[in-house]
Formats: C-alpha cells, structure tokens, sequence
C-alpha cells in the first residue's frame, strides 16, 4: 500500500508538474516515510516486563499489577496501546491503556485487579499496538509473558475445640474419639459379644479353658479426616471456604487433620499437623473444582483410607439426602464419630424434606450441623446434635 501511494504521488508530481502536485508529494512524504519505518519497527526493539507482587493471594483480595516496557530504539510513536490478555475471572477495564510515549525508552503503567476470584490463573501474554497519524499503517507486537498466580480460598478466623457430644442430660460431656491401640495390649479379659475373632488370646483361652480376649489400651484421638463434597452446587465456593477455615483452626491450635477430595483427579492428603499440611492442603483447595460425579454416600463406602485411622470423620456438602445418611450412619456404626456439615449461602431456605432427613438422621444419632456463609466463627465450639 505504501509503495503504490509513494509511487501514485511521484508519478502525478513528475507528469503534472507544478507547485500542487509537488506539495502533494512532499506533503505525503514524510508520513509515507513514517509509516514505512513503522512497518519495520521489529519486536526486538522492545523488553516487555510484567509485575505482580506477591505471587499468592486470598480470594476477594486487591491484585496490582505494573507493566514495564524499555525500547531500544526510541522511535517516536503516536500512541501505543498496551493491552494485558488477563484470565477468566480476573478482569480489569484498565487493562488495556493507551499511552502517548513520544521519543521515550521507558514506559510504565498499572492496573488494579478487584476481587480476585479463587483458583489458579494464568496470565498469557501482552499486546502492544500503534499507528501512524493517517491510518494507513497498524503494528501489532505480542509478548509472551507467561505467568502463574495462585488465589487461595477466602477464610474466616474460627474458634478451635476438640470436637464434643453435648448431651441433653446434664452437662456431661465425652471426648469425640476414643481408639483401641492394638499394638499395645494391656491385658487379658473374658471374651465379651462383639469382640473381633483377631482379638481372642488363644494361649490364655486354652490355660483358662475360657475365651480370653485381648485387652488393648484406650486412647484418645482428637485427629481429624475431612472429605470435601466436590459434586455441583452453586454453595462450592462457600464449602472450599469453610474447608479452608476449618484446616487452618484445626492446626493452629496443633491439631492434626486430613482431607479426601474426589473429582476428575482423587486426592488424599494424609492425617498431619503443622504449617507445611497447610501450605499443601491450601495449595489443593486453591484449584479444585467442583467436578466430581461420584455421590458421597458412594465415596464414604468405597474409600478404604477412611477405615486406616482411628480419627473423627468431617464430611462437608451443601445437600442431603437419604442415602448419604443411610452410608453416614453405617460408618458410625462400624468406626465411631461422623459428623456433617452442611454449607449454605445466605439467607437461603432449607426445604421441608431436608428438615425431615436431618429429623431422621437425628435419631439415628448422626450430627448434622447446618451453616452459613459468616457463620463459620463457632462451627467447633457450638457442636451438637441438630
């Protein structure tokens, strides 16, 4: 385009002649020339550099970032616009900017983020773009400034205590957990109905002509193994929350928990305590999705890590039905302490059959505690049957 405008002028000027077409000519001259230096203005001339401190955030959280571009060869450009491909879910109008660098080297600009959502987010690359006065020419420079940003679940602080059956009678109270230590044994005792056959003592059986069962010593565990319901429900973001929550109270207070969560990918994180469990089970609640399609009454069954440890069972999802508390109250039954969360948005309506399952589930003995989105403060202190 721009060879046959130069070439359209000169050959008026040369076979017109005058002082029109000349002032034609020269008139178009230099933007001619301007645009053709534009054209090959390369991506070398330029070092694009994308700034975001620091690396980790929390759902909701401010998110600033700074674009830095250095040229090399100050060409005067018009306008540049300066466009930052932000990824779903964390867009910003003032991403893309228009900037008037003039002959300058260095250029800067930055932008805010609001409310950054959870999960992990990367940003792709950077599009530069400018032109000359007249329209005729465009350039577009990409930049490949691939980076990584983690945004962790939002959290509330919570008020940690060993979980406890409050029971109506009284103030009395039990620990939640209380696990037979079978490498330890402290005795032998007569064989009592519902011992396991593994438990019977054959050479006091067969001294005493009795049935003897071992007798192990009793523990206590405050352990704690939680499984996330990941199947879809628009309550996801408030149950990762308040999973979030619950590890970091848990631990804080020198706690040690666990945590099963099932979708396209399985992952268990086994029963541990200090800040590094955290970090790992933080970083794994940063990019899950609700994307199972297996029930959780069907991953308590089949799910044999549940059954290899002697601590209290936290199942937390936002919808209950029958089966889920048939599985619960078999688990009960065979393993101890099982208790379900069940995660609500605000101001939302528990329907009549799921006031009669909690009903049902109540005398079967299984605790069920409803909670809602700000409420999560007293989830450990103010357990009890519901």
């Amino acid at each position: 385009m721009l060879i046959i405008l130069f070439a359209l002028t000169f050959s008026y000027a040369m076979f017109q002649g005058g002082f029109v077409s000349w002032f034609l000519f020269f008139s178009f001259f230099p933007f001619g020339l301007y645009s053709l230096f534009l054209h090959l203005y390369s991506r070398r001339q330029f070092k694009v550099e994308r700034l975001i401190e620091p690396k980790d955030y929390s759902a909701d959280d401010h998110m600033n970032v700074t674009i830095m571009i250095r040229r090399r060869m100050p060409l005067p450009l018009f306008f540049l616009i300066v466009e930052d491909i932000t990824p779903v879910g964390l867009d910003s109008v003032r991403s893309k900017q228009v900037l008037f660098p003039g002959f300058k080297r260095e250029l800067q600009l930055s932008y805010r983020i609001d409310k950054a959502s959870r999960g992990e987010h990367i940003f792709e690359a950077i599009r530069l773009t400018s032109g000359d006065v007249l329209g005729i020419a465009k350039k577009e420079w990409w930049f490949d400034c691939r980076e990584s940003i983690l945004v962790y679940p939002k959290f509330e602080e919570m008020i940690y205590r060993p979980l406890e059956n409050r029971f109506e009678q009284g103030g009395t109270t039990s620990a939640m957990q209380f696990q037979k230590d079978t490498s330890l044994v402290a005795g032998v005792r007569q064989y009592q109905p519902g011992d396991r056959f593994a438990w019977i003592d054959w050479k006091a059986t067969a001294r005493t002509n009795e049935m003897m069962s071992k007798e192990f010593e009793i523990r206590q565990s405050n352990d704690l193994f939680i499984v996330l319901d990941r199947t879809h429900t628009e309550n996801f973001e408030e149950m990762v929350k308040f999973t979030a929550s619950a590890i970091r109270a848990i631990l804080r207070n020198g706690g040690q928990v666990g945590l099963l969560s099932a979708g396209k990918e399985r992952t268990i994180i086994p029963i541990k305590g200090g800040e590094q469990q955290q970090q790992q089970i933080f970083h794994h609640l940063a990019k899950v999705n609700a994307d199972s399609t297996v029930h959780l009454a069907n991953l308590i069954e089949g799910e044999a890590a549940l059954y290899n440890h002697p601590a209290a069972l936290i199942l937390i999802t936002s919808t209950l039905d029958k089966q889920l508390i048939d599985r619960a109250g078999m688990y009960m039954r065979r393993k101890g302490t099982l208790i379900i969360y069940l995660i609500k948005k605000r101001r939302s309506i528990s329907h009549a059959q799921e006031m009669k399952l909690k009903a049902s589930a109540l005398k079967s003995g299984l605790i069920i505690k409803t909670l809602y989105d700000g409420e999560f403060r007293t989830a450990f202190s103010e357990v009890m049957r519901a």
